[in-house]
Parts: C-alpha cells; sequence; structure tokens
C-alpha cells in the first residue's frame, strides 16, 4: 500500500504528469523533456527525481545522455488497487478490529465507507 501511496503521490504534480505522458511515448532525455514542455533541466531535473523515487520511471546511460522509460511494473500495485475498490472481498483495510458507537458513527463511517447505523460489520 506504501508503494501505491508513493506513486499517487509522485503523479499529483500536472508537470510529473506530462513528463510520463511524453515518456510513454517515447524513449526521451531530460533536455528533450525540458524543450518539449518548455521549462527549465533543473524543473525536470526535480520531477524526474520525485518520478524514479517513486520507480514509475527508469533511465538508462547512451553517451553523455539518460534516457527515461515508464516502468510499467511499477503500475502493478496500483492496478490491484483500483480492482479491490469496491470489491466484497477487499482485504486492502482490515475493519475487524474497529468497535463503532453510534455517537462516533460520522466518523467511523467515512473511514471504513459503511454506515454503522444501517448495516452490520
Amino acid at each position: 500500500m506504501k508503494k501505491v501511496a508513493k506513486i499517487f503521490k509522485a503523479l499529483s504534480d500536472e508537470t510529473r504528469l506530462k513528463v510520463l505522458l511524453l515518456v510513454s511515448k517515447r524513449d526521451i532525455c531530460q533536455k528533450g523533456i525540458s524543450k518539449y514542455l518548455g521549462i527549465t533541466d533543473s524543473s525536470v531535473s526535480q520531477h524526474i527525481k520525485i518520478l524514479k523515487e517513486a520507480e514509475i520511471i527508469t533511465g538508462y546511460k547512451e553517451g553523455y545522455y539518460v534516457f527515461y522509460h515508464v516502468n510499467e511494473n511499477a503500475f502493478e500495485e496500483c492496478i490491484f488497487f483500483f480492482n479491490s475498490i469496491g470489491s466484497i472481498t477487499n482485504n486492502l483495510l482490515d475493519t475487524s478490529n474497529i468497535k463503532l458507537d453510534s455517537n462516533d458513527c460520522s466518523k467511523n463511517c467515512k473511514s471504513i465507507r459503511k454506515c454503522c447505523k444501517r448495516r452490520e460489520i
């Protein structure tokens, strides 16, 4: 779950989404990303650093340049996460240890996405 959260956090920036879309189309170096998006090399460098830390993109060196491409394996856990949303057998959250009191209903119902007043958990 931490890996999924790190990926979502990395993708929460519009510029990083643009970098990801560009890198998904073709392998491209930092300078190419900078020219295409019209932002500075240092800005691209910071965005690439975050995307690499989240393991969304990887790079390979060719001569003086590092070319970046999408690491498709990084999204396997995200796909599992999205597939599990709304599933009856959702194992991502363990709600067995949560004790509900009707006074805490609004707080707890939001955290586990079920209403304690309407059904048994």
